[in-house]
């Protein structure tokens, strides 16, 4: 009869897991540190971007406050300045238009006063 024989295991089966095992915990505790290192370089790199977006955040309220003012503002004096601008330049419209009436009557007075000379010189000539 052959008996196989069957390699000796320890009763606690330490002895031998720690020496095939003592390599891969040590690249398993350097993993972890490396992890952790990696870790707390990317929390810093969170706090320090909710810091700047907190930055960002408050610089573009201030830009919209001074947007909504000087909305406002233009908002108060443009019209105002509109309507008066428009309300004047119709009036020079209307004095344009009458200048421009007051001109054609003249010239056609003129042209009957130099009508009426001419008739005059050719009835003083006769």
């Amino acid at each position: 009869m052959m008996c196989d024989v069957m390699p000796t295991i320890s009763e606690d089966g330490c002895a031998d897991r720690d020496s095939i095992y003592s390599g891969d915990d040590s690249n398993f505790e350097q993993l972890m540190v490396n992890m952790l290192d990696e870790r707390d370089k990317l929390m810093e790199t969170l706090r320090e971007t909710r810091e700047s977006l907190g930055e960002i955040q408050s610089k573009l309220q201030e830009c919209e406050r001074d947007r909504d003012n000087l909305q406002k503002q233009m908002s108060a004096t443009h019209p105002q300045e509109y309507t008066a601008l428009s309300r004047e330049l119709s009036q020079v419209k209307d004095q344009l238009t009458n200048r421009e009436e007051e001109i054609t009557e003249l010239k056609s007075e003129r042209n009957n006063t130099r009508l009426l000379l001419e008739h005059l010189e050719c009835l003083v000539a006769s």
